[in-house]
């Protein structure tokens, strides 16, 4: 029996409700369970890289009120919005144990493996490509979105 999403669990984790469960879906579909299971070649990736633009918008605009210098922002980025702090936040959050792996990597995962930082950490970044898709580009949903998962310090 093919695993689901539980979207309310989602939706509650991240603060915000979808329109489409589809993008809930696909945010969560990893990309070796897209090839063999539902025959997308990217599975999330699109979403993730989507995401993880608005997640840099979120934190430059966080950082531009502040009135410090561009290096600062710089910094900023590589050190607040890393796949280890996503990974982090997406076991913490329960994220992880919603994303859809191939049926090799469940097995695994079952055996106590764990899924890999880069793909929780995808699975974060593509959430919030959906909600920016799904909000009709609401930047301040995803602003709630980022608070909710406490992905960034408010500095």
């Amino acid at each position: 029996m093919a695993r689901v999403v539980n979207i309310e669990k989602i939706q509650s984790v991240i603060g915000y409700v979808f329109k489409s469960n589809t993008l809930v879906v696909e945010a969560l579909e990893s990309t070796g369970h897209a090839r063999l299971v539902s025959g997308k070649e990217d599975g999330h990736k699109r979403l993730a890289l989507l995401g993880d633009a608005v997640l840099g918008m979120v934190r430059i605009d966080q950082w531009y009120g502040t009135k410090q210098s561009r290096e600062i922002a710089d910094k900023l980025l590589k050190d607040s919005v890393t796949n280890r702090k996503l990974q982090e936040c997406s076991d913490r959050s329960g994220i992880t144990s919603e994303i859809l792996v191939a049926p090799e990597q469940a097995y695994l995962h079952l055996l106590g493996g764990q899924i890999g930082r880069v793909t929780s950490a995808s699975a974060v970044e593509a959430l919030l490509g959906a909600v920016w898709l799904d909000s009709n580009r609401d930047f301040e949903q995803v602003k709630k979105v980022v608070c909710k998962l406490g992905i960034m310090d408010n500095e």
